[in-house]
């Protein structure tokens, strides 16, 4: 019989680690690519079923899926839970730019994964352990909203400039 390159390398990792310690290893691996820590190999692994082969196709899991499986206190859940609607309604971290800025603020290892569905394990366990009352202040205030709407402060700038010239053209008469 004709070994694989796979057999051969786990065949020589079990020599060296042993059965229990490589069984935990691809326990924890598995573990990180169905919560979204680590993208998975792209070729489909034979004898292996469909829902274990890290081959086949999965949807992202949104934000809202993701908290809705958490298990919040009551009070905790439902702000939570409006951070994640928003976060899919991009009114909160709309851009991977905030999610990193969120990351450096409370000290959170930025996402290793250059996109905002990547980000979501990392932000929204980080959220769930967040106190009560920072997570209403996020939500109330609107912080981490992104940029503010421009056009009242150009607006102002417009009105600003207009009665600044007025004023300059009175004053050259």
């Amino acid at each position: 019989m004709t070994q694989t390159t796979l057999e051969k390398t786990l065949r020589s990792v079990v020599h060296r680690y042993g059965f229990a310690q490589v069984r935990q290893s691809l326990s924890e691996i598995e573990l990180s690519c169905l919560n979204g820590e680590l993208s998975p190999v792209t070729e489909k692994l034979p004898g292996i079923p469909k829902s274990l082969n890290p081959g086949t196709a999965r949807s992202k899991v949104t934000a809202s899926e993701r908290v809705a499986k958490m298990v919040l206190p009551p009070d905790k859940a439902a702000v939570v839970a409006e951070l994640a609607q928003r976060f899919e309604d991009k009114s909160f971290l709309p851009t991977f730019g905030d999610i990193v800025n969120f990351c450096q603020i409370y000290g959170i290892e930025e996402p290793a994964s250059k996109s905002r569905a990547g980000a979501i394990p990392r932000v929204f366990n980080f959220i769930a352990a967040m106190e009560s009352s920072e997570l209403r202040r996020i939500l109330d205030d609107g912080l981490f909203s992104g940029p503010s709407r421009l056009g009242p402060i150009a607006d102002a700038i417009r009105r600003n400039g207009r009665a600044s010239r007025a004023v300059a053209n009175t004053d050259n008469r």
